[in-house]
């Protein structure tokens, strides 16, 4: 068995472990994945991670998003080369990993990290439960309110750089990175005041088909209700486009975010999740 680093060059010998959507995301600039291949070069495992604070002056963290390994060897030789190398390399002080499967996590938790169990912080629901909420109901929207498949790539890179300007980035790290075509321009939402554009809700429409919220930040005086125009037009926009059934993944890291979801979803809930933590070099 060979440990390697997962690249361009060899994705798609990863895809029937990793899937579509995380194949085109190991092509962001953050994101790094570590693969076991027997001797013949068949993958037969797989460890994908994503630093965090890369952009900030806090300490570099790492999240693990998936481990798959189909025995104890070849997920211990996943995680030495990524503590042996990645975590040197990249300076990380903390690592942490939120899996679905119990018998990975354990597996990780005998290399030094914690276990347990937590909510997922990402729920998912069907744009048709979506419109059955009070964001569904049919609305007139102001005129201001648009797509974004109309801004130029100048405008809409100098509003992705206002809005980091005011200290706000949404779910992503390397949103300064992503072009405007990595977000479904169709359904994601922009407030347009003339020259100005101050705000956006980007929405990304994934391989596989899933509508996962990036972005959501609006600023001026009628800012709050702005934020509810963006999201109602995208809603309507993306029951015109996607079947009934299209899940809408939905990542609660903001309390702002958790607080809309709660009042406009109640029943809604993460999965149940494992979760755990390491400090790695001081």
């Amino acid at each position: 068995m060979d440990i390697i680093e997962i690249s361009e060059d060899n994705l798609d010998d990863f895809l029937s472990l990793l899937g579509e959507d995380l194949i085109e995301d190991l092509k962001r600039v953050y994101y790094s994945g570590i693969g076991a291949v027997d001797g013949d070069g068949n993958a037969k495992g797989a460890f994908v991670y994503e630093l965090l604070n890369s952009e900030s002056e806090e300490d570099i963290k790492s999240r693990i998003f998936l481990v798959k390994s189909g025995d104890q060897e070849t997920l211990k030789g996943l995680e030495s080369y990524y503590r042996q190398n990645s975590v040197s390399e990249d300076e990380t002080v903390e690592s942490t990993y939120e899996l679905l499967d119990e018998a990975d996590a354990k597996a990780l938790s005998e290399t030094g990290f914690s276990m347990e169990k937590k909510e997922d912080e990402a729920i998912s629901i069907t744009l048709k439960e979506l419109a059955a909420t009070g964001l569904g109901k049919s609305a007139k929207l102001p005129d201001h309110i648009g797509s974004i498949e109309d801004l130029s790539i100048l405008q809409f890179r100098d509003t992705i750089k206002q809005i980091l300007f005011k200290g706000h980035r949404g779910n992503l790290e390397d949103i300064p990175y992503l072009p405007k075509n990595w977000f479904d321009n169709s359904i994601s939402a922009c407030i347009n005041s003339g020259e100005k554009i101050p705000g956006l809700f980007l929405i990304r429409k994934t391989p596989s088909g899933i509508l996962i919220p990036a972005l959501l930040f609006a600023y001026g005086p009628e800012f709050k209700k702005d934020l509810l125009y963006m999201i109602r037009f995208s809603l309507l926009k993306a029951l015109q486009l996607y079947p009934p059934e299209t899940i809408v993944r939905i990542e609660r890291k903001s309390a702002s975010t958790k607080a809309l979801t709660d009042k406009l979803m109640p029943n809604c809930s993460g999965e149940e999740i494992f979760y755990g933590t390491r400090k790695e070099q001081a």
